[in-house]
């Protein structure tokens, strides 16, 4: 008799339970906006409410159509990576209501990823007065991004990809710590991986590993009143190893950012740059100077064939192609903007 009741009382308490109403209405706001081999899906999002992202190649999508992909319970802003560049991806989205079926959809949007760098948006003036900025690197093991600039300008931002305001980052702050009456011109600022390493105009060096709390390590260049552009990391035969260039051709090298040993540069032109792009320091500067090694102590001279000031380099290629080391030819400054 136990049983029966149990079972009827189950049996009462199914009955009771309905299927919920969908949504009447389908989302409001829905864009797309385009990234490197991905998009940002942003909608006007409502609580209570569970959201569908339906997408595929072409100019066209369906909700609920078979074999095509979805997002279940996406916020906005969601981030849709693993697509192609310069194909054609269409978007379309509805929700639903705890248990519901979907409601209406909204209409198409379709987007175009592209390769990163071919749009810009400006930053807002940082700092009062804002002061040039002359360099900014990203760490990846913290996703912050660091700027450094004129007057001991130190900026650290968290990486916030669907960030628009301001774009790119959480926010910029001011260092927290620097070392005592610290206030160099800042030129360059580059990472180990392990910390950030910024490089002052008149040699000083300080570091630090979370981009905000800053300190010296001990040590500073020793370029005889000549001025110091540029500083990079890189490996070689898998040892930590520093460069630093200068005006006058000044190159400087070094394993723990203490001791500095000059090398022959086998040049008296001012050395804008030094980037460690791949396998190899390259070292640019006025004139088309174009410097190149493998061991930071010994530099060769490389045709650049231009008589033109050479502002940075980089590396491009694929697996299975010949690496190619393009150079900037103008500087791209911002005074207290970060873009």
């Amino acid at each position: 008799m136990l049983r029966v009741m149990v079972l009827a009382l189950l049996v009462a308490l199914a009955g009771c339970h309905r299927q919920a109403n969908a949504p009447s209405d389908a989302p409001t706001g829905l864009t797309v906006e385009k990234g490197d081999g991905r998009v940002t899906v942003r909608w006007d999002e409502l609580p209570g409410l569970t959201y569908w992202i339906f997408f595929q190649a072409g100019s066209s999508v369906e909700a609920r159509s078979p074999g095509v992909p979805l997002i279940f319970d996406a916020h906005s802003p969601r981030v849709v990576a693993g697509l192609a560049n310069d194909i054609e991806y269409a978007f379309v989205m509805n929700a639903t209501y705890q248990d519901s079926p979907g409601g209406p959809s909204t209409p198409v949007v379709t987007a175009v990823p592209r390769l990163a760098g071919a749009t810009w948006t400006s930053g807002a003036p940082i700092g009062s007065p804002p002061q040039n900025l002359n360099g900014v690197v990203f760490g990846a093991a913290l996703s912050r991004i660091v700027a450094v600039g004129d007057s001991g300008t130190l900026l650290a931002g968290d990486l916030n990809y669907t960030s628009t305001s301001p774009p790119g980052v959480t926010a910029w702050t001011q260092a927290t710590s620097v070392p005592t009456g610290f206030a160099s011109d800042l030129s360059s600022v580059a990472t180990s991986g392990s910390q950030f390493i910024a490089l002052g105009t008149d040699g000083s060096v300080v570091t630090s590993i979370d981009g905000t709390a800053w300190t010296s390590p001990g040590g500073s260049i020793a370029s005889g009143g000549a001025r110091m552009n540029s500083l990079a990391f890189g490996l070689v035969a898998s040892a930590a190893t520093y460069v630093a260039v200068g005006n006058g051709g000044n190159i400087f090298m070094s394993s723990n950012l203490v001791a500095w040993n000059p090398a022959v540069s086998n040049t008296t032109s001012d050395l804008y740059n030094v980037s460690f792009p791949k396998d190899a320091f390259i070292a640019t500067g006025a004139n088309g100077t174009l410097l190149t090694s493998t061991d930071a102590v010994t530099w060769v001279p490389q045709s650049s064939n231009t008589s033109m000031a050479l502002r940075g380099s980089t590396v491009s290629g694929f697996a299975g192609h010949t690496p190619r080391y393009p150079v900037r030819r103008r500087w791209a400054g911002g005074r207290g903007r970060v873009q």
